[in-house]
């Protein structure tokens, strides 16, 4: 059962970034069709089908595929997903809701909120919260790769997530927040072999 007051109290307290990323996800899904497919997507693509493949036994060479040189650095935790919704809706949905770009430009998002979140757990004021959310949404470089660069912007996404969770971690010392740590570590790591 969904804890409806404690919702609404949470919304009440934290409405500024509900309404920063609100007014993002519109202007987003306004400008998704601008831009296009970028250097690295068919490398990318091919990334995810393989995982795709080799999870689903679909492909007998499809584990082979994930480890050729230039694939053994990137990890497919957010490539898979991509091809999966993919073919779940079928090649026409290229672009608008639910596309490659705008689910790219949505984890993008939600690294502002994780960029919120781990400036308030560290020091504890809103306003500089808020401000440290919109810079990093602001910021015209970022902004334009969270629609084309699955790579980059994804683990830049997932290192401010993780940070987020060792803070976490750290503060309440408990076994499920160290678990739930590891977990995201994980992830980060499986996006790239830097994390």
């Amino acid at each position: 059962m969904i804890p409806v007051a404690s919702i609404a109290r949470h919304l009440r307290r934290h409405w500024a970034p509900w309404a920063v990323g609100a007014l993002f996800l519109l202007v987003g899904a306004r400008g998704v069709d601008d831009y296009g497919p970028f250097q690295d997507e068919l490398f990318q693509r091919a990334v995810g089908n393989a995982a795709l493949d080799s999870v689903l036994g679909s492909s007998e060479r499809a584990f082979d595929q994930l480890y050729v040189p230039a694939d053994r650095y990137y990890g497919a935790v957010v490539e898979a997903p991509l091809i999966l919704v993919e073919r779940l809706l079928g090649p026409e949905n290229r672009r608008g809701a639910f596309s490659r770009p705008f689910l790219t430009h949505l984890f993008f998002l939600a690294g502002g909120a994780f960029c919120y979140l781990l400036v308030l757990r560290m020091f504890g004021s809103r306003p500089l919260a808020l401000i440290a959310m919109a810079l990093f949404l602001l910021h015209p470089r970022l902004y334009a790769s969270s629609f084309w660069d699955s790579k980059d912007v994804p683990f830049l996404v997932g290192f401010m997530i993780a940070l987020w969770l060792v803070h976490r971690a750290f503060r309440r010392d408990t076994l499920a927040a160290f678990l739930l740590c590891g977990v995201g570590v994980g992830l980060l790591v499986n996006l790239r072999v830097m994390g």
